[in-house]
């Protein structure tokens, strides 16, 4: 994984055991390693934080959260959890040395969780952005005929309202719809108190699209108003 030659300044550095956490983030296509931590009055200011990651001699780069999880619970103890960019192995149990570089930004409370995994998606391009790793965009190919939806390549399996969600975008990646809109065009109903079907079916796409290609979601949340198609 290349990096530019810049010098970079460790802000500080944590070594630790990864254990197992809720499972949350591998459910949504962002998994993290959660590191133990034994005395928590030894951790460094809260927030998100590039990072480099040494595991058995290796270097991987991400994105390490240290603080609580207001948008997901209401537990008031701190954790540690790293997203290693590129990187889907189980390294539960492993020791892993974490390396804290440049601060991106406070712990906030997001409305929902679609707005908190746009957030982890730009913090995973400014970390990527720092560190001078370039993943080129992967190709996403939709065929209405066959109702067949490739990723680089790779076959996504979507069902009729997820193929139908997602093609409305596809087919339009100009427009911004609203809730409502894409309800009535898909399920060809008025959406009287129905709009968490389309959340609910814009989470499922995401998380079958992350599960062949964690690095780039292809519906931006247009927050207070709906989706539109993120073409890269």
């Amino acid at each position: 994984m290349g990096t530019t030659d810049k010098i970079r300044t460790i802000y500080t550095t944590m070594t630790g055991s990864v254990i197992y956490g809720r499972g949350i983030g591998k459910h949504v296509g962002t998994p993290t390693a959660d590191l133990r931590v034994k005395d928590q009055t030894k951790l460094p200011e809260i927030g998100v934080y590039t990072s480099k990651i040494i595991l058995c001699h290796y270097i991987f780069y991400g994105v390490t959260h240290i603080g609580t999880r207001p948008t997901l619970d209401t537990d008031k103890r701190i954790s540690v959890e790293t997203h290693i960019l590129n990187f889907d192995k189980e390294i539960y149990g492993c020791t892993i040395t974490i390396e804290l570089y440049q601060k991106i930004r406070n712990i906030i409370k997001f409305e929902n969780l679609s707005l908190l995994l746009e957030q982890i998606k730009d913090d995973c391009q400014t970390a990527q952005k720092y560190w001078g790793i370039n993943n080129p965009p992967a190709q996403l190919l939709m065929n209405k005929g066959t109702h067949r939806v490739t990723l680089d390549g790779q076959d996504i399996y979507l069902t009729v309202k997820e193929f139908d969600v997602l093609y409305l975008l596809y087919s339009n990646p100009s427009v911004s719809f609203t809730k409502e809109q894409i309800y009535r065009a898909v399920w060809n109903e008025l959406p009287v108190g129905r709009c968490h079907a389309v959340e609910n079916t814009v989470f499922q796409i995401r998380k079958k699209i992350k599960s062949v290609l964690h690095r780039q979601d292809y519906i931006k949340t247009i927050a207070g108003y709906g989706y539109k198609f993120n073409s890269w």
